[in-house]
């Protein structure tokens, strides 16, 4: 007899331990490796010996748990649904509450953007009018008469200090 060869014990914690994840909806490989660590095997050896010895003699009891799985699915389908009605009725509400809330913001947007639209076209004539204006020289330029009147006084202040009035002003040249 080998030294590596399958007990009996063990093959039934394989058959076991397979069966109660196809059952439970997790993967054969999953099983193997849950084996393999408790009976210090590989994973790989453990699917060979469920595959190639033990398989096919647990075949009514992998179809027992396949349909056990599905009834659960089912089971589970259906109180999830009746349990999540309530919920799914508050969340509706929640969500209208929510849903309200974005139609005020959203609102609230359109006039703001409305009035800059408004304020945009009111300005965008106002620049035209003054481009035509400047265009066709119809606007002035304002002359800063409060400088010349404060320069003709300085002008005349310096006339009644005796400022010379023959000054020679020599223009000195252009670098």
């Amino acid at each position: 007899m080998r030294q590596d060869a399958w007990t009996q014990p063990e093959d039934d914690l394989l058959a076991k331990t397979v069966i109660a994840n196809i059952r439970s909806n997790k993967t054969q490989l999953t099983a193997f490796q849950e084996v393999g660590r408790e009976l210090n095997r590989t994973a790989a050896a453990c699917g060979f010996r469920w595959n190639s010895a033990l398989r096919h003699n647990y075949r009514n009891e992998i179809k027992a748990a396949k349909e056990e799985r599905m009834n659960n699915k089912t089971n589970t389908k259906i109180r999830n649904t009746n349990t999540n009605t309530n919920t799914a009725m508050k969340e509706d509400i929640n969500y209208m509450t929510e849903i309200d809330k974005a139609i005020d913001a959203l609102n609230n947007l359109r006039l703001e953007f409305l009035n800059m639209q408004e304020t945009i076209r009111m300005q965008t004539n106002k620049i035209n009018e003054l481009k035509i204006e400047i265009s066709d020289g119809r606007k002035e330029r304002p002359i800063a008469s409060e400088d010349l009147d404060t320069l003709i006084k300085i002008i005349h202040r310096a006339e009644q200090l005796g400022f010379p009035k023959n000054i020679e002003h020599k223009e000195e040249p252009a670098i």
